[in-house]
C-alpha cells in the first residue's frame, strides 16, 4: 500500500519504511543517549559506590564520549556507501548500543571498565545518529533518479550529532525540508521517552535493591535497544543489488570523502578551500561570527540540561543524608526514589518546553529578520538563559516543595536550549543565502559568467552559497567544542568550586552571547556596509 501522497516520502518507500524510520531510528536515536547521561551519577552513587569526584568523573565520560562520537561518525558513513548499507549500519549500531548498556552495569571499576565501555556505547550511538541523516535522502529520492554529485548541508538540530544531508538532484527541497521536520519532532520525542520513561524505570524495580534496580533499568533499556535493532532489520529498505564489496582501503578513502563532503560540504576538490573560506567568513562576517557562537552555547545547553541537572539532584539527597550509601542488603529509601523521578521531572520539563517553542522561535526569528530586529530572538533567549542557569545553580534545593522557582528554572532554560539552537541556525542560513546580493547585479553576473574554480583550484567564495557546507561544518564544530569544554569544566567546577559551578558556567555563556548579540545589531550592519 502506498504512502499518502502529501506525506514527504518518496513514492517507492513502503509504510513499512517510514514507520521505521521516524519510530525506529530517528525516535530512538537519541533516547538511549540521554537516558545513559541522565542516569550516570546513579550508576556512581548505586553500583560502584562513589560519593566524591562525581563531577570529575561525569565530566571525563563526556568528554570522552564526545571526542569519540567525533571519529566514529564519519567512518559509519563510509561504512554505509558500502555493501553494508545504511540499515546494516542502524542493526549493527543499536546492538553495540545493548550491548554497552549491559556492560556498563556489570564493570567493577571507573578507569578503565566505565570509561572503556563508555567509548563503545559512543562508536554505537553515534553511529546510529549518523544514519538519521544518512537515510534520509534514501527516504526523499526516486528510483530513476541518477546518481547525485553534490551534497548540501543543513546543520544539526539540538539533539542530533551529526548535520542534515541532502542529495542535490534526488529529492525535492521542500519534501526533504518537511522530512527533517519531522525528524526532528522525533528526536525531541525521543528525548523525552528517555527522562520520563527510561529514567524513572529504577523506581519500577526498588523492590529488589538499588544496586538491582539499576541493573534491571540498564537491562530493560538494552532490550529496547536490541529490539530496535531487529525491527529496523526488517523494516528499513535494504542496499539494493548495485552495492558491492570493499576493501579496507576503499574504506579508508571513503571515510575521507565522507569527512570532507558531509561533515564540511562541497566536494573532494574544493573542500579545503571551502573550510578556509568558512572561517574567513566567520571573521568578516558578524553574523556568521554570532551564528558560530550561539551554536557554541546552544550544544553546550543541550548537553549540560540532560548531565547536569540528575548529577545536581543526586548530589542534594546524598548531602542531606537522604539516601545514604547503598549496600547490597539493603532497601531503597522512598526519598531515592523520589530522587530519580525529581531528575525525571526537571529534565522533562526542559525538553517539554524546548520542544513546544521551537515553532514559536522560528517564528519570531523570520519576523525580526524582516523587521530588521534580526537578534532580538537571539538575546531575549540568552538571557532568559542567563536568569535560567544562574538561579538553578544558586539553588540550595531542588525539591520543588521548599522552593517552586525551580520549575521556572527548567522552563527558562529550555527556552534559552532551543531559542539558542533555532536562532543561531536563522542567523546563518541569512548570512549565507543573503551574500550573493551584497554585490550588486552587476557583480552578480560576473560571477555567474565565471567559473567555480580558479587556475589554481581555489573557488569563488564571495557568494558563500558555495561553500554552504564548510560554513556548516564550523558551525557543527563550534557546537562540539562547547560540549568539549562543558563537560571538562563543568565536572571539574562541580567537585572544586559547587554543585551548582555547571549551571553559573552556562549562564556565563549565556551572558556572552547576550553581549555579542547586542553589539552584532548595533555593529555588524556597518561591518556589512563597509565589506
Amino acid at each position: 500500500m502506498p504512502l499518502p501522497r502529501r506525506l514527504p516520502f518518496s513514492p517507492h518507500i513502503r509504510p513499512l519504511h517510514a514507520v521505521t524510520y521516524l519510530l525506529g531510528v530517528s525516535l530512538f536515536s537519541i533516547s538511549f543517549l540521554v537516558f545513559l547521561n541522565a542516569t550516570l551519577s546513579f550508576v556512581l552513587t548505586d553500583l560502584l559506590h562513589k560519593h566524591s569526584h562525581l563531577g570529575d568523573i561525569v565530566g571525563n565520560l563526556g568528554f570522552v564520549d564526545e571526542l569519540v562520537a567525533i571519529l566514529a561518525a564519519p567512518f559509519w558513513g563510509a561504512v554505509s556507501d558500502g555493501k553494508l548499507g545504511t540499515r546494516g549500519v542502524v542493526v549493527i549500531c543499536y546492538w553495540i548500543v545493548a550491548g554497552s548498556l549491559v556492560l556498563f552495569v556489570n564493570v567493577p571499576t571507573v578507569y578503565p571498565g566505565l570509561l572503556l565501555v563508555r567509548m563503545v556505547f559512543s562508536v554505537g550511538a553515534a553511529g546510529v545518529a549518523t544514519m538519521v541523516s544518512a537515510i534520509l535522502p534514501e527516504m526523499t529520492a526516486t528510483n530513476d533518479t541518477p546518481a547525485p554529485r553534490r551534497i548540501v548541508i543543513t546543520p544539526p538540530s539540538e539533539s542530533s550529532r551529526t548535520p542534515i544531508v541532502r542529495e542535490a538532484g534526488t529529492p525535492p527541497a521542500q519534501s526533504s525540508g518537511k522530512l527533517a521536520g519531522l525528524v526532528g519532532l522525533f528526536t525531541g520525542c525521543g528525548a523525552l521517552l528517555a527522562l520520563l520513561v527510561f529514567l524513572r524505570l529504577p523506581t519500577r524495580f526498588a523492590q529488589y535493591g538499588p544496586e538491582e534496580a539499576v541493573r534491571r533499568a540498564f537491562y530493560t533499556v538494552a532490550a529496547t535497544a536490541a529490539g530496535v535493532g531487529i525491527w529496523c532489520f526488517f523494516g528499513l529498505p535494504g542496499r539494493g543489488k548495485g552495492a558491492r564489496r570493499r576493501s579496507i582501503r576503499r574504506y579508508v578513502y571513503g571515510a575521507r570523502v565522507w569527512i570532507w563532503t558531509k561533515i564540511w560540504g562541497g566536494s573532494p576538490e574544493t573542500l579545503p578551500s571551502s573550510l578556509i573560506a568558512a572561517f574567513k567568513a566567520g571573521l568578516t562576517d558578524s553574523r556568521l561570527s554570532l551564528s558560530y557562537l550561539a551554536g557554541f552555547v546552544a550544544r553546550a545547553t543541550s548537553v549540560g540540561i540532560s548531565l547536569f541537572i540528575p548529577l545536581f539532584v543526586n548530589a542534594y539527597f546524598i548531602r542531606q543524608g537522604l539516601c545514604p550509601p547503598s549496600t547490597p542488603s539493603s532497601p531503597t529509601p522512598q526519598t531515592c526514589r523520589e530522587a530519580y523521578i525529581l531528575a525525571a521531572e526537571l529534565t522533562g520539563t526542559t525538553q517539554l518546553t524546548a520542544l513546544l517553542l521551537a515553532p514559536a522561535f522560528g517564528f519570531w526569528s523570520d519576523l525580526a529578520a524582516v523587521r530588521d530586529g534580526r537578534n532580538t530572538p537571539l538575546v531575549v533567549s540568552a538571557l532568559l538563559g542567563v536568569v535560567g542557569f544562574a538561579g538553578f545553580g544558586m539553588l540550595v534545593s531542588p525539591e520543588p516543595r521548599e522552593n517552586p522557582m525551580v520549575w521556572v528554572y527548567a522552563v527558562l532554560m529550555g527556552a534559552a536550549q532551543i531559542g539558542g539552537i533555532v536562532c543561531s541556525l536563522g542567523l546563518l542560513a541569512r548570512a549565507v543565502s543573503s551574500s550573493h546580493s551584497e554585490g550588486g547585479e552587476e557583480e552578480q553576473e560576473e560571477q555567474e559568467e565565471q567559473p567555480l574554480l580558479s587556475g589554481a583550484g581555489t573557488p569563488r567564495v564571495r557568494d558563500r552559497r558555495y561553500v554552504k557546507g564548510g560554513i556548516a561544518g564550523v558551525y557543527s564544530l563550534s557546537g562540539g567544542v562547547g560540549i568539549l569544554a562543558l563537560t571538562k569544566l563543568g565536572g571539574w567546577g562541580f567537585d572544586g568550586i559547587g554543585s551548582g559551578w555547571p549551571f553559573w558556567l552556562l549562564a556565563g555563556f549565556e551572558c556572552v552571547l547576550v553581549l555579542a548579540g547586542i553589539l552584532e545589531g548595533i555593529f555588524g550592519s556597518e561591518v556589512g556596509e563597509q565589506r
